[in-house]
């Protein structure tokens, strides 16, 4: 949080919550336990870079979700 949290970090993410970090972060961990050429660097820059790509690409799926429920007329 230190470096994303969106109200004093480094690198603020609007609206980022302690729990939508949290998830980026096991499935990064998960993807270096499942994966030959990706490490867990000890929380290094490349390491937070990398949950930071998890983040938004978590964003953007529940994005791309939640807008074609709204063009369906569906609710979630």
């Amino acid at each position: 949080m230190d470096f994303y949290n969106p109200y004093n970090g480094l690198y603020p993410i609007d609206g980022l919550t302690r729990a939508e970090l949290a998830l980026a972060t096991l499935n990064y961990l998960d993807l270096c336990a499942s994966c030959d050429n990706i490490t867990w660097g000890d929380g290094d820059s490349l390491d937070r870079e990398r949950v930071r790509d998890q983040l938004i690409e978590t964003r953007s799926h529940n994005q791309a979700f939640e807008d074609l429920i709204r063009r369906e007329g569906l609710t979630a």
